[in-house]
């Protein structure tokens, strides 16, 4: 059965990346966005950063009520451990969020089906189907956010490992004495090239408190410690990508949630990466089309496949475009 255009269901990324948040939408059966919300991500415990996301949800449900389609499902994006199946997050490192029937609790408040999905998996589902991954069959999404995760689409399948977890470079520790990862470990990428990682090593060589966008955005522009923070960061994401090219050989590799960063800050990766791939084919590498929307869309579709809707991956893919974007509430 095909998706219906007028069919609707609920996507929420709750990612937490600085300066965006929750990010919630309503998504139609051509993978269209036609209503969205964003809030502020609660960090002070594990039950408000629930509430906030059955508030965001259950705001979405009402706006979809009163359009005359109903909302069939919630898909949610979460990075860290997490039980697709079960829909339990086991551990979110940069979230509150630890041992919790998430799925269960979410379905149960807002009486509507509930399907988790890890936040990369999700974003590497949505580029692949509609945006810079559509003319391939084997990619690597890398996220950069308040963490740094990665999903592999090969064959055109999602590559989830024995235990849902393949895809956590961010957690490959590259200095085993250097600083201290939220995964608890020494030295994880995570700790170089993350939003966290940057706005914390700029501070400590600068003493001066600034977002990561900004410094990103120094390191352009003279900035000599801004340079060398930006330089690490850099270092490790090619360092951590070449070794997953090499595992996965990969024809793509898509740069997603890069914190609004310029292209021309992104441009010296390609040479890093070309210093260290000799073996295999240099995938490309480009920055994903869908921007902040990637993984809400993605677990939009994962929600469409779950309840028996269709096959959103395949179909929006098919359609050769991006979906639009309409008005957002």
């Amino acid at each position: 059965m095909g998706l219906d255009r007028n069919s609707r269901v609920i996507g929420i990324d709750v990612g937490g990346t600085f300066g965006r948040g929750i990010r919630g939408a309503l998504v139609d059966g051509t993978g269209s966005r036609v209503a969205g919300k964003e809030a502020v991500t609660p960090r002070t415990s594990q039950e408000d950063l629930i509430e906030a996301l059955i508030t965001m949800a259950s705001r979405l449900a009402d706006v979809a009520q009163r359009d005359g389609a109903p909302a069939s499902a919630l898909g949610l994006a979460v990075p860290g451990l997490v039980d697709e199946a079960r829909g339990v997050v086991y551990r979110s490192p940069n979230l509150k969020l630890q041992d919790v029937e998430l799925g269960r609790i979410l379905q149960d408040r807002l009486r509507l089906p509930v399907f988790l999905v890890h936040d990369a998996t999700a974003g590497a589902l949505a580029e692949y189907a509609t945006g810079v991954g559509r003319n391939v069959s084997d990619m690597l999404l890398v996220v950069m956010g308040l963490g740094v995760g990665s999903a592999v689409i090969s064959g055109g399948r999602v590559l989830r490992g024995a235990h849902g977890a393949a895809g956590e470079i961010g957690h490959i520790s590259l200095d085993p004495a250097g600083m201290i990862c939220g995964c608890g470990g020494r030295g994880c990428v995570e700790t170089f090239a993350s939003e966290t990682a940057i706005a914390r090593r700029y501070t400590m060589a600068a003493k001066q408190a600034i977002l990561a966008e900004e410094v990103i955005a120094r390191a352009t522009t003279g900035d000599a410690a801004a340079a060398r923070v930006w330089n690490d960061a850099l270092g490790a994401l090619a360092t951590v990508i070449a070794t997953a090219v090499a595992l996965v050989d990969c024809e793509l590799v898509v740069l997603s949630g890069t914190m609004g960063i310029a292209s021309g800050a992104l441009a010296p990766l390609g040479a890093l990466l070309a210093k260290r791939i000799n073996l295999v084919h240099l995938p490309r590498v480009e920055v994903g089309e869908l921007g902040g929307d990637a993984a809400l869309v993605g677990a939009a579709a994962v929600a469409f496949e779950r309840i028996g809707a269709g096959h959103p991956t395949l179909e929006w893919r098919g359609r050769g475009s991006s979906p639009r974007n309409s008005d957002l509430v």
